[in-house]
């Protein structure tokens, strides 16, 4: 009992959340042409609307300790008021890891590096077909710690190849992405 009890401490110890928005993002490539194709109003089933710039989201969650941090990634792109909608269009969610190192900390500041593999699902919103492609995604950035809540800016790229489908070929996903981030010490 003793010994459970002692790994759930290190668990919940060790556990660190990173949430973040885009602040800038650009899609160079194959993907670019698929992500910015037009959709249908929900309120009047009218096509070929304008598309929608989106926002990307980023989530983070892994074990570590303040200076090396092993995470789990789901981000999504280029998310708008009608990606949801029934119709054209394509929805991209990026799966990953990576390994996030805090090479120093200076007065609560901290320069930050992470890299990991990924892979990209791409599902079209008419047809409910997947398709999937590998990804790098790579990155550095600055966090700023408030005791156990950390403000951050990362400097990412992500670079995704598909074999077939609508964004055959290799795209490069550059962004800037600000966020909050829960890091017991």
């Amino acid at each position: 009992m003793r010994c459970l009890q002692l790994f759930v401490l290190l668990v919940v110890t060790s556990c660190h959340l990173r949430t973040g928005l885009d602040a800038a993002s650009r899609i160079n490539g194959p993907l670019g042409a698929v992500m910015t194709r037009s959709s249908v109003s929900r309120s009047d089933g009218v096509l070929n609307l304008p598309p929608t710039s989106g926002h990307n989201y980023a989530l983070e969650a892994g074990f570590g300790n303040s200076t090396l941090t092993v995470n789990g990634l789901l981000a999504v792109h280029d998310v708008a008021s009608t990606s949801f909608t029934a119709g054209p269009g394509t929805l991209a969610t990026t799966l990953g890891a990576n390994v996030r190192w805090a090479m120093f900390l200076w007065k609560g500041l901290s320069p930050t590096v992470a890299a990991g593999p990924a892979r990209m699902m791409l599902l079209d919103r008419a047809t409910g077909e997947r398709t999937w492609g590998n990804a790098v995604r790579f990155g550095a950035g600055i966090q700023y710690r408030l005791g156990p809540v950390a403000i951050y800016g990362d400097v990412y790229r992500e670079a995704v190849a598909f074999s077939d489908g609508a964004a055959a070929g290799t795209t490069m996903l550059d962004g800037v992405t600000l966020g909050l981030a829960l890091q017991p010490k």
